[in-house]
């Protein structure tokens, strides 16, 4: 008889893959030294989004393209091409 843990298995690591992507996305905007927090940020489709103040929300704008290049470098995020 199956236990119920190896069913489940399989389901372990989908909301770590989530907090992963997410915690590299901070890294790369605290390198740029623009500072957000893991729960600021979601995903949608193609679309990266930070909920920040205004001040940092056109900072990150500024540096769109280049924050856009080093996140399409990170693995299961190369298909990202537009932050909001």
């Amino acid at each position: 008889m199956f236990q119920i843990n190896q069913f489940l298995d399989r389901f372990k690591n989908i909301s770590n893959s989530e907090k992963v992507k997410k915690q590299l996305v901070t890294e790369i905007l605290t390198k740029n030294n623009i500072p957000v927090k893991i729960e600021q940020i979601s995903f949608s489709k193609t679309t990266v989004f930070i909920k920040v103040s205004p001040i940092i929300k056109t900072e990150i704008l500024f540096r769109k393209d280049e924050i856009l290049k080093e996140i399409k470098n990170l693995p299961g995020l190369g298909t990202m091409s537009n932050i909001q």
